[in-house]
């Protein structure tokens, strides 16, 4: 018996395609239980006839079908070769099967000729007004099925007639190959969309959704990993040496929140659509699709919303993926995050409502690291010293929670306004969290930066780097109290010059193309505020092994040398400039020493508030480090731009192209990389 071929289609209608090789084959030995399909990301249930889809959330589920016996219905009438696939049900199957069996017994040379055969027919049941028998070709002779009408018209003209054709005959199923070649699955992604899925998910839009471009990046990344291996195979063939393992497997999980939020029935979306003007409607529906995304999470209750959609969405997936891959964590699985645009918001948020959940269990420094302070339980010594400085007395438990909203709990006059916020304007705390701290945290074409300014965040980072120092301090032994034959202990005295605040994850990268209008930085937000922008360290490129393409070197020698030679006119601007402050400052001391003598002194001096320290120039020579992402030392990575390569207008594709992006797709794959692949790496 032929084996059969398995099909699935979305709905009624569309075309029937086949399933990968190796899922026909499992279905074909299930006897009738469900089967996981896709490498797990989906599940067929024979019984049922049908496939739903493990961490598609919104996907529905699709219909299956076997068959081993189809029709040959023409594409394109003006050429014969083209032709689409449509499945006999296995009702219909079997009978057709029997009687082509019949007919190459009796057209064997044992067989009793095909006289009979040719008078036989089969009355379909599926299509009551068609019926199969056996013809001969009237080209090659030979014999084959044909679908025809029950009732011919006068001499068959008009008369529609289809070939069958015995088996699917030899296909492809693009990717399948390489992730068969692959070893086992390593590492999960959950990668959360930003703004604008609401109107790339409509069937009239051109532009592929998220679930799309994951299926995408999914095939290239599988595809590099392979042809990377099979190279390396082929070096260690020729020298001899033992065949390197596999490549691991990467799974990407899209998270979607936009229909959750913005359901078609929700008052909101309905007054949105009523205020809406009929004119321009394709512009209107940007505004209303994509920015609309925006501002709704800047409200508290959509932000909640959003927030506690994405992180259930989180929790549901990471309990499937545990059930469909039992032993992923026994074998050392890791999971990741990515946010795109927006999604990398959220992302941020929910790794801040993660670190205060966890806010007790982090540690607070020793002699050793004492910069890891960032979250102080009660007023300590440099606490109090950092008061008395700021010439204040010092608070009780001094912990920036994640929300907003606490602060505003005990009253506006117990409220400090110089104090913002790193996490969400919630109305309230919210308890349920991700239930994994993420190995590497990736932020793509991201806001952060422009958020957590809105959000007042730098007096905050610039008071946990005071604290830091001012807590070192207090570790260091003001007495001698030790033994005069101990050798005295060596302290780090360097200024800390990056804020302490981490986030808990195993890293963090802030990914941009240069032109992305809506990308921004970190980093500043990290350095104490008064820094010249000049002295920002600059974004490192975004390079998997480390290495900058000529062209960027290039380009980067030249803006060097225009610098060099815009600062000597700049010296000279600055020479003349200051001279004009001397004499100015010059007059007015002569100013104020002719009023103290004509009107006297005031004994009484005025009270003035200690300066804040400036930093100008505390950057320039040092390396600054991080500490946001664990063991990333920086967090913003800019992609190398091309050869040719203009800003404005690569900033019209800039911010939807990064899952296509090589650079991106090349830093994501050794980041994901398994120990037997780092270990081979570095060996």
């Amino acid at each position: 018996m032929l084996p059969r071929i398995w099909l699935t289609r979305a709905k009624d209608g569309d075309v029937w395609k086949p399933l990968r090789k190796t899922d026909c084959k499992a279905l074909n030995e299930s006897r009738g239980e469900e089967v996981s399909i896709e490498g797990g990301r989906a599940t067929a249930d024979p019984k049922n006839s049908t496939i739903r889809y493990n961490f598609l959330t919104n996907r529905p589920s699709t219909q299956l079908l076997p068959a081993t016996w189809f029709t040959k219905e023409e594409k394109n009438p003006k050429n014969q070769k083209e032709f689409i696939l449509k499945p006999l049900p296995e009702v219909d199957s079997w009978q057709v099967e029997l009687l082509y069996q019949n007919a190459v017994r009796a057209s064997s040379s044992l067989g009793e000729g095909l006289d009979d055969i040719f008078k036989e027919e089969i009355a379909l049941q599926s299509e009551l007004n068609y019926k199969v028998c056996v013809v001969r070709n009237g080209g090659s002779g030979q014999l084959c099925m044909r679908k025809k009408p029950t009732k011919s018209n006068l001499f068959g003209f008009g008369e529609v007639q289809s070939t069958l054709q015995r088996g699917y005959g030899q296909y492809t199923i693009e990717g399948e190959d390489d992730e068969n070649s692959l070893g086992e699955l390593t590492h999960a992604v959950f990668v959360i969309h930003g703004i604008g899925e609401a109107m790339w998910s409509k069937e009239d839009v051109s532009t592929m959704g998220m679930s799309d471009e994951l299926d995408q990046l999914r095939m290239v990344v599988n595809k590099k990993k392979v042809v990377s291996w099979r190279e390396e195979c082929k070096k260690c063939e020729k020298m001899k040496q033992p065949l390197p393992r596999p490549p691991n497997r990467v799974e990407f999980l899209p998270i979607e929140w936009y229909d959750k939020v913005r359901s078609p029935s929700h008052a909101l979306v309905t007054s949105l659509t009523a205020v809406t003007l009929n004119s321009i409607p394709a512009l209107r529906s940007i505004a209303n699709d994509v920015i609309f995304d925006v501002l709704m999470y800047l409200t508290p209750d959509y932000c909640e919303a959003i927030l506690q959609c994405v992180t259930t969405q989180i929790v549901e997936l990471y309990s499937t993926f545990q059930r469909i891959y039992p032993s992923f964590i026994d074998r050392g699985g890791k999971f990741s995050l990515v946010g795109h645009s927006l999604g990398s918001v959220i992302a941020w948020d929910i790794l801040s409502i993660l670190k205060d959940s966890m806010g007790k269990s982090i540690p607070k420094g020793d002699r050793n690291d004492p910069i890891r302070i960032d979250l102080p339980e009660s007023p300590t010594r440099a606490q109090r010293t950092l008061a008395i400085l700021d010439n204040k007395q010092p608070t009780s438990p001094m912990g920036y929670g994640a929300y907003a909203a606490a602060n505003v709990a005990n009253g506006p006059e117990n409220n400090d306004s110089k104090h913002g916020t790193w996490g969400p304007n919630l109305s309230k705390k919210m308890m349920q969290t991700i239930p994994f701290t993420p190995d590497m945290t990736v932020f793509l074409g991201s806001p952060v930066g422009l958020f957590l300014t809105l959000r007042g965040v730098h007096p905050i980072f610039d008071e946990m780097r005071a604290i830091a120092e001012a807590e070192r301090a207090s570790l260091i032994p003001c007495d001698n109290n030790e033994e005069a034959s101990a050798p005295p202990p060596v302290f780090d005295v360097s200024p800390i010059i990056c804020s302490p605040f981490s986030l808990p994850t195993g890293a963090l990268y802030n990914i941009f193309h240069p032109s992305d209008p809506v990308a921004y930085r970190i980093e500043p937000l990290l350095l104490p505020e008064g820094v010249d922008k000049d002295e920002f360290p600059s974004p490192l490129f975004l390079s998997a092994d480390g290495r900058v393409r000529l062209h960027v070197k290039a380009r980067q020698v030249g803006d060097q040398l225009f610098k060099q030679f815009g600062s000597l006119s700049a010296l000279f601007d600055k020479s003349v400039e200051k001279a004009a402050v001397d004499a100015a400052a010059a007059d007015a001391t002569e100013a104020a020493r002719k009023k103290a003598i004509a009107g006297g002194t005031n004994d009484r001096k005025e009270k003035t508030l200690p300066e804040r320290p400036k930093f100008s120039g505390c950057v320039k020579g040092r390396e600054c480090s991080f500490r946001l992402g664990g063991r990333s030392t920086r967090v913003d990575f800019q992609i190398q731009p091309g050869v040719i390569d203009n800003e404005y207008l690569s900033a019209v594709s800039a911010h939807s192209s990064y899952f296509s992006n090589e650079d991106v797709i090349d830093f994501i794959i050794f980041n994901t990389r398994s120990v037997d692949e780092s270990a081979s790496v570095v060996s």
